[in-house]
């Protein structure tokens, strides 16, 4: 694991050097086609760094998969498989904002094992395994918030909940929890595993906007499935909670409107 941990670095190192002279630069904006009431623009940055964390994962590890939102997948079914968003939150880059990071999976057996999550203006990087997870090397936790009217709750763009019942449970959770957040992207999951925000639910998700997010979250005490309840990373819709006590409370709520 240590081996493949400081690869992920490198891999991050890499994205981190290709988007950080992009940012606020005024790049060219592209449309990707989507049913996405969201949408889904994409920038060379976007672009670039992907193919080059594809290149040196398919040339040190030549029989590891590749997933990745930018480009087709390589050998999906392999016992190990990268699953890479280079920029997860495009919009934020785009706008200048730094609510944005390249988020880094790595599955054995289709399970995830270790996710980075790194934000190349901040220079925060995430790292969870099994073992725990950590920021810029200093071990993270979440915190404990069992109770609903004083969690943090974040979700990044309020139409994720598009449904009217998925709008009824997103007004009973803004209106029940301590204060609502948005726009956090995967830098919100990361405020989670350090203890910062309570509570996560978002909707119409990819395997690459989750699935390194996932040892993140659970490395540093934390749970994130899907709204009924199974592996996040099979899941368009995720609820993320620290405390495991409020993830079974809110649970409930959200099978409703999956």
């Amino acid at each position: 694991m240590d081996e493949l941990c400081s690869f992920a670095g490198r891999l991050a190192d890499t994205a981190r050097k290709i988007i950080t002279p992009y940012f606020r630069s005024g790049l060219s904006i592209d449309d990707k086609p989507t049913d996405s009431d969201t949408g889904q623009p994409v920038t060379r940055a976007d672009r670039e760094s992907e193919e080059a964390m594809r290149d040196l994962i398919t040339s040190h590890y030549p029989d590891h998969g590749v997933i990745g939102e930018e480009f087709d997948d390589h050998n999906p079914d392999a016992e190990f498989c990268w699953v890479l968003d280079p920029i997860d939150g495009t919009r934020a880059f785009i706008a200048g904002l730094p609510m944005f990071g390249t988020l880094i999976g790595l599955g054995y057996q289709k399970r995830p094992i270790l996710g980075v999550l790194d934000q190349p203006v901040m220079k925060d990087r995430f790292i969870g395994t099994a073992r725990g997870s950590s920021l810029n090397g200093k071990t993270i936790k979440t915190r404990k918030c069992s109770r609903l009217d004083q969690a943090i709750y974040s979700v990044t763009d309020p139409r994720m909940m598009a449904t009217p019942a998925q709008e009824v449970v997103f007004q009973r959770l803004m209106r029940e929890t301590h204060l609502t957040q948005f726009g956090g992207n995967c830098c919100a999951y990361g405020m989670l595993a350090s203890g910062a925000i309570d509570l996560i639910t978002e909707n119409d998700l990819k395997p690459w906007d989750i699935y390194a997010l996932i040892p993140i979250i659970e490395g540093a005490g934390g749970v994130v499935t899907g709204w009924t309840g199974g592996p996040a990373e099979k899941s368009a819709s995720v609820i993320a909670c620290g405390d495991p006590i409020l993830h079974r409370e809110v649970l409930p709520l959200l099978k409703n409107a999956a």
